[in-house]
């Protein structure tokens, strides 16, 4: 009887061993096959972040500026208002316009269009032409005459300088010409701004260092059958009048046998003059915006300094629109 028992009882224990194993050793592959599956999500979230973290730091700054305007048009400051909504407003158009630049624009330019760069162009005049509609209308006169008279020809725009907006003002200018912008080296260090900047072929001035490497960059350009545009003054004006103008622009329309087109901008230093910039608060007047474009000039090799005898006429045609 004893041994029927022992018997009895190992029976019933082998099925449970025989249950058992196989659920131990299925375990640990279980376990493996789950953190390699996690493994690449979690890579994925950390480049997204990357990539989002210069969007999450800048918004703050159109933020700030909305908050700033909500504040000043409870107290009845309308300028300030419309300052810092007009910074608002320009911020939150930014953000969302750098995708197609660098996900679209980007490669087609650096692969198919690496002189004019027409598609990133149109994406920042689009951009431009949003951000400034709401606020004032920019009207711009003699445009048309004068792409009679240049003939689809690149040339060297020249425009005096009197506020922040003279170069919102720009995109107000010839939709279908590219316009390569002198501009400060310090604006191409701003991130996504500086960046953009740089995908459009904007051309970085350096005021610590000599002009030399700036002729030569868009006289290339101009040779390519590219636009380029200077404010001549080399900063902006205080007090409205016409500086002297520096002789770079005119350097590269007479290496390059371009012409040289004057660009009168009218009432931006009304709407906006030195100081009321965004850092310095903002402050937007009401009123419109001019833009006279004159006829084309060219040098005249039978003077005797052909590069200041185009600087003076060319002064002197955006003067008689002041």
């Amino acid at each position: 009887m004893l041994s029927l028992a022992c018997n009895c009882s190992r029976r019933r224990a082998a099925p449970i061993l025989r249950r058992a194993v196989p659920t131990r050793r299925a375990a640990p592959p279980r376990v493996h096959i789950q953190k390699l599956s996690t493994a690449a999500p979690q890579t994925k979230n950390v480049a997204l972040r990357l990539a989002l973290a210069p969007y999450a730091a800048l918004s703050c700054f159109p933020l700030a500026s909305g908050a700033a305007a909500l504040y000043h048009s409870i107290n009845g400051d309308e300028d300030a208002a419309r300052g810092c909504a007009f910074f608002s407003w320009t911020g939150w158009l930014s953000l969302p316009a750098t995708i197609p630049m660098f996900l679209v624009a980007a490669p087609y330019t650096l692969l198919c269009d690496p002189y004019e760069r027409s598609l990133p162009d149109k994406v920042a005049k689009a951009w431009g032409r949003c951000t400034t509609a709401p606020f004032f209308s920019t009207h711009v006169e003699g445009l048309e005459a004068c792409e009679k008279q240049l003939q689809g020809k690149p040339a060297v725009f020249v425009a005096n300088h009197q506020s922040w907006l003279d170069i919102y003002a720009s995109f107000w200018l010839d939709w279908d010409r590219a316009l390569k912008i002198v501009s400060k080296a310090s604006i191409f260090r701003i991130p996504l701004c500086g960046w953009v900047m740089s995908l459009i072929g904007h051309v970085p001035f350096d005021r610590r260092k000599p002009g030399g490497h700036v002729v030569t960059a868009c006289t290339d350009l101009v040779e390519h059958g590219v636009s380029v545009f200077f404010f001549p003054e080399g900063t902006r004006s205080k007090d409205g009048r016409l500086k002297d103008f520096k002789p770079g622009a005119f350097v590269v329309a007479a290496r390059a046998g371009c012409a040289v087109v004057p660009v009168t901008i009218r009432n931006t230093g009304y709407l906006m003059p030195v100081g009321d910039e965004f850092y310095a608060g903002g402050r937007l007047r009401r009123g419109d915006v001019t833009m006279v474009v004159h006829a084309p000039l060219y040098a005249d090799p039978s003077v005797k300094d052909p590069v200041a005898d185009l600087q003076e006429r060319a002064r002197e045609a955006i003067a008689s629109r002041l």
